[in-house]
């Protein structure tokens, strides 16, 4: 390791850059083989189906093969990469449940959101 001015000794900070293009599995214009495609193929490569099976292919409409400029429609596995990719945007987080409304006695005893009811609204201490 050499030894640079500042530096500590600590891991490098930041990961080496992927100089591969990135997978279609991550590219946001690729389309994902079936689900029953995919099982069929995980049993069949972990020797649970005897019966033969493809490697599951997705389809993409923008991939780029070669020196050609323009994109093309092509099956491709999840492993391909391309020129064309664009990372896919993150899954969207969950935010929680909805807005609830506590009665009690006819009365409005609490309102907000889901995650945020008040330990003395929950069934467990109530007894039901």
């Amino acid at each position: 390791m050499t030894a640079w001015a500042g530096h500590n000794g600590g891991p490098e900070l930041d990961a080496p850059a992927d100089p591969r293009p990135g997978r279609c599995r991550h590219c946001r214009h690729w389309k994902a083989p079936s689900d029953e495609e995919q099982r069929a193929y995980e049993m069949f490569r972990l020797g649970l189906s005897h019966r033969r099976v493809k490697r599951p292919t997705g389809a993409c409409d923008r991939v780029l093969v070669g020196n050609n400029p323009r994109p093309a429609f092509s099956a491709t596995s999840a492993e391909f990469g391309c020129a064309n990719f664009e990372a896919a945007p993150p899954p969207p987080i969950p935010r929680g449940g909805g807005f609830v409304t506590i009665w009690q006695d006819g009365c409005v005893a609490w309102q907000g959101r889901e995650e945020e009811i008040p330990a003395r609204f929950h069934q467990d201490d109530l007894g039901l």
